[in-house]
């Protein structure tokens, strides 16, 4: 998602959005009453996205677990804050429940962009924190070869954060035994390259 457009200043109750939802071609974020349309991503971000997507389910489907794609509502808030992070990975048995929303993620990726970087590295990293089953949280750019990670220290609220700017890097998720090479997150997408001034 590479944009969020305000529905306007109405202020929606939870049973409005999850009605709207059912009905609703494009997919909306919902924040304490109010409502916002995803807007189109960009080639790169889809490609991203089902890279990322693509690595996840061939390491975790076998066990059963729920890989999201851009299409799967995430809890925060019970019935205030929902949205649609663009990956995420949950292998909770209290998540296969249900099949409006989950609400106990593991690994949550968002591929940003200009316009959404300051939601996604602020106003989600605040809530997506307090998920008590989240491990790491990914934030990738579209942008240039860069991925930050946010690592749950034990189940502290304590986090690490790192970041990889090399293809030949490879991201060590521990916790979950799984591996993510940046030249996998990076497959088939190239940069412009910018000529150094003399």
């Amino acid at each position: 998602m590479d944009q969020l457009v305000s529905k306007g200043d109405k202020k929606y109750s939870f049973a409005e959005y999850m009605a709207m939802e059912d009905t609703s071609v494009e997919k909306h974020d919902f924040y304490h009453g109010e409502i916002f349309a995803m807007a189109g991503a960009t080639a790169k971000h889809h490609q991203i996205a089902q890279n990322i997507n693509a690595a996840l389910i061939t390491r975790f489907k076998p066990d059963g677990c729920f890989i999201s794609l851009e299409g799967m509502r995430l809890e925060l808030v019970e019935e205030n804050f929902y949205l649609y992070p663009d990956v995420f990975l949950t292998c909770d048995e209290r998540d296969k429940k249900n099949d409006l929303f989950k609400k106990f993620p593991s690994i949550i990726f968002e591929v940003i962009s200009d316009s959404t970087a300051l939601y996604d590295k602020e106003v989600k990293l605040k809530y997506y924190k307090r998920i008590e089953s989240l491990r790491y949280y990914v934030l990738v750019s579209q942008k240039e070869v860069m991925v930050e990670v946010y690592a749950r220290i034990d189940n502290s609220q304590i986090w690490k954060y790192q970041t990889f700017e090399a293809l030949s890097e490879i991201i060590e998720f521990d916790r979950l035994g799984f591996s993510l090479p940046l030249t996998v997150i990076y497959d088939t997408i190239s940069f412009e390259k910018v000529e150094e001034s003399k």
